[in-house]
């Protein structure tokens, strides 16, 4: 179980990755080594929901803390190494407080994956969850 390839439609979000990608930046680069690209590359899950919900519970969760602002509260938000198209290694995020279900996955990299990847609104990526 979990070596399956996940498919998944790219959509636009709410345009509020970049100032979360942003905000959260510094505690990312501490937990996964890299500066993100500000905003996150929004996909929904085609099928299987609930087997890749369950994969994701059985890979590496990095903990990243919220950023220390006086008078705010953000939540932590939990991060899960993947590849896409089998190559691009990359993290799907999943905050503590978020608008969206599990169907829909929020992927960050060092990169912007739209222009690396050459897709757009409607394209199909595929997913790969890392297992250690």
């Amino acid at each position: 179980m979990c070596k399956k390839t996940f498919k998944a439609k790219v959509f636009s979000g709410k345009n509020e990755g970049e100032f979360f990608v942003s905000l959260y930046s510094k505690n990312i680069k501490n937990k996964l080594g890299f500066i993100p690209y500000p905003g996150t590359l929004n996909a929904k899950l085609i099928s299987d929901v609930e087997e890749f919900n369950q994969c994701l519970l059985k890979s590496k969760m990095i903990i990243i803390d919220p950023p220390n602002i006086p008078n705010t509260k953000f939540g932590r938000v939990y991060a899960y190494p993947i590849l896409i198209f089998n190559s691009l290694n990359s993290y799907i995020l999943r905050p503590e407080i978020t608008i969206y279900n599990k169907e829909v996955i929020e992927i960050i990299s060092d990169k912007k994956l739209r222009d690396l990847l050459n897709i757009n609104d409607g394209s199909i990526i595929e997913i790969n969850i890392l297992i250690e």
